[in-house]
């Protein structure tokens, strides 16, 4: 094993010798060098002969330790960057304010505001350290880690954190002692990475939500069925959705797409178009509704806003209601869209009945109650050419033999006791031009499996009592849950009918088949039912997610929507396996052991991930003994170091945190240390090593 090498580290203050050392020691660098510290004041009476090499923080401290050091041990001046996990809140300090940066040199602070400007921070930056004259008039100041030297006169304050050492120090580091740093055994980049993850939690989640809140943007932009077109105040075109794209072309301008470039006359038309009112605009030939918006930040104009639609549109949304109004029956809710998944086999289907539905061949939907059939079928009517037509919805389950044929065809006048005075319009009337869904046709009668068969050989229909052949233009979209080939050798259903209804099959997945939705679908009805009961939010947990994958679902997406709703009824903030309602949940569960239903392979794999699975078997492993029955920190120290596990204060401490939050171990209050749970013996019976 190499031998360590020593290194010293040399700063101005103590504060930021705390942090680098702090730094070092997260990232792992104890395992390879003896690391040593001081600061100006006491290098004057220190030796540094003995030191293999020295990191000094800067190049101003080490114009001020070059007197004091010896001239044949080699240095590196570090390269520093800024904390990230600590600038979150000099997002909320309005651009431009004027703020001191305060540090314990002048270069350093220099260096920290060139950092800041460098990642966005536009605030108007004044250095500021020690003997420096204050300027009463500045009321914020951001400090690098050194909070000791702030004026009085400050009002609010913000500690940044002492600026860390770059990656690339580090690695010209372990190049001077001819140590390859990525190497197997190293991973100086993941270790480094792991760190400033660790530490920079807050940021990410401030950069995680600004990400969710642009996409939700981008995506009502996209949705908006009027024409959106963004502009800033150079001209410069900044957002547009596919509706502006369509009517303009935007995406074939070739270079700067500004706003001169669209066609001249939608540019003039803009152009001309006063601020807030709505207009109609006469464009080559056609009239179109525009609007022009400003949108202000901090009471100055930042972009423009651009709607646009064609006026004949309203025209038609009018006549569109009028006519939704009469026919609600007749109509769709469903778009594909609608049909959630991350599934890939149900992502291959839905491409293809998209691609179907440009069709007007007899669709056939093959799936188990509940899988979404109906919603399959509208989808595809909404998609087809007949989108604005009739979608007619027929399920043979639900009426009864002897209603079923006037139902479906009609009657006349007359035609038997309790008939209507002036007939009856049949579903398939109801249809003409759009399409009608069959839904379970598998339960069609024989008799009306003859007229079917008839009706789609002839396209054509005769209204019960009636003498007259009535011509139709109608697709049929089939569905059932039943077996074809076993009604049919049963002789219960025709086998022409079957294949007039089998041209374009389609089979949607049970949810057994997809259990990669199950927490999608989860999520999605929480939310519905969260909103339609005005109830607070609920999450499952883990325990309960599982039991959900491990069920069988006999009835599909239906039962899971079921499930939700049930226990957002019940459910506090929590919803817990217990509080499912299977009747029988366990019987439907693989076997499955008990250390992977408390998540222990799960906390295995997070540990190995982290490189600490060897240090915690160690700790637990010692925590397990008889003779203890709790441990402070110390004397587990020296426990460990005798099993030749080297681990600092910090280290440790942050190992039994871990270990705490897996509850894998318990932390009692005051010097009764740490004590291994129940939990945490079954653990290391299950992942123990010979090492310890």
């Amino acid at each position: 094993m190499r031998a360590k090498e020593s290194l010293l580290i040399v700063t101005y203050t103590e504060n930021t010798l705390k942090s680098l050392m702090d730094q070092l020691t997260d990232i792992g660098l104890l395992e390879f060098f003896d690391i040593s510290g001081l600061t100006i004041d006491d290098l004057e009476y220190a030796a540094t002969r003995q030191c293999s090499l020295i990191l000094v923080s800067s190049q101003i401290v080490y114009k001020m330790a070059r007197p004091y050091l010896d001239n044949q041990t080699p240095h590196i001046i570090t390269r520093r960057t800024i904390n990230y996990a600590r600038i979150g809140e000099l997002l909320k300090i309005s651009k431009g304010t004027n703020v001191y940066l305060v540090s314990d040199l002048k270069q350093s602070a220099e260096e920290s505001i060139s950092l800041l400007k460098e990642i966005g921070i536009e605030l108007d930056f004044q250095p500021y350290f020690p003997q420096e004259p204050i300027d009463r008039t500045i009321q914020i100041a951001i400090t690098p880690g050194e909070p000791q030297f702030i004026p009085d006169t400050i009002q609010k304050t913000y500690n940044i954190g002492s600026r860390l050492i770059d990656i690339s120090t580090l690695v010209e580091i372990f190049n001077y002692f001819n140590i390859s740093p990525f190497s197997s055994e190293i991973h100086l980049s993941a270790r480094y990475v792991q760190s400033l993850v660790e530490l920079s939690k807050e940021l990410r989640n401030e950069i995680f939500k600004s990400r969710i809140l642009q996409n939700t943007l981008d995506s009502v932009v996209q949705n908006i069925e009027d024409g959106v077109l963004v502009y800033n105040n150079h001209n410069e075109l900044k957002a547009y959705n596919k509706t502006a794209d369509e009517f303009l072309q935007i995406a074939q301008i070739r270079g700067n797409q500004q706003l001169e470039n669209i066609p001249p006359a939608f540019y003039y038309a803009i152009r001309k178009l006063e601020v807030g009112q709505a207009s109609f605009v006469e464009i080559e030939g056609t009239t179109f509704h525009m609007r022009k918006k400003r949108i202000m930040v901090d009471s100055e104009v930042h972009h423009t806003l651009i709607l646009f639609r064609k006026a004949e549109d309203y025209q038609k949304i009018e006549y569109d209601y009028r006519s939704k109004a009469k026919q609600k029956n007749l109509m769709t809710r469903y778009r594909f869209d609608d049909i959630k998944t991350v599934s890939a086999s149900v992502i291959d289907m839905l491409k293809i009945a998209s691609r179907l539905a440009k069709s007007d061949s007899t669709v056939l939907i093959l799936g188990e109650t509940g899988t979404g059939k109906e919603v399959l079928g509208q989808a595809i009517h909404r998609d087809s050419f007949r989108r604005e037509l009739p979608f007619v919805g027929v399920n043979f389950g639900a009426i009864s033999e002897s209603l079923m044929e006037s139902e479906l065809f009609g009657y006349e006048p007359g035609s038997f006791t309790g008939a209507r005075k002036n007939g009856h319009v049949g579903m398939f009337e109801q249809a003409h031009l759009g399409s009608i869904f069959l839904d379970e046709i598998g339960d069609a009668s024989p008799v009306i499996q003859n007229r079917l068969l008839r009706v789609i050989q002839e396209r054509q229909i005769m209204r019960v009592g009636g003498d007259t052949l009535i011509p139709l233009d109608v697709r049929i979209i089939a569905a059932t849950n039943k077996n074809f080939k076993r009604l049919i050798e049963e002789g219960l259903f025709r086998e022409d009918l079957f294949y007039r209804l089998n041209v374009l099959p389609l089979r949607l997945l049970p949810l057994r088949e997809r259990k990669e939705d199950i927490i999608l679908l989860i999520n999605l009805f929480s939310k519905e039912f969260q909103e339609r009961l005005g109830r607070t939010p609920f999450v499952f947990t883990r325990e309960a997610i599982q039991a959900c994958e491990n069920y069988d679902w006999p009835g599909n997406v239906r039962e899971l929507r079921n499930v939700v709703e049930y226990v957002a009824h019940i459910c506090e903030d929590k919803v817990h396996k217990e509080e499912l309602p299977f009747g029988n949940a366990r019987a439907h569960q693989p076997l499955v052991v008990v250390h992977q239903q408390e998540g222990l392979v799960e906390i295995h794999d997070d540990l190995l991930q982290k490189g600490f699975l060897e240090d915690m078997l160690c700790i637990l492993t010692y925590l397990n003994r008889e003779a203890v029955l709790s441990a402070g920190r110390d004397a587990m120290m020296d426990e460990l170091r005798e099993q030749g596990l080297l681990l600092t204060t910090h280290q440790l401490r942050y190992r039994q945190k871990v270990l705490n939050d897996h509850e894998l171990i318990g932390i009692e209050r005051g010097r009764a240390g740490s004590k291994i749970t129940e939990k945490g013996r079954r653990f290391i019976e299950l992942f123990s090593r010979s090492r310890c």
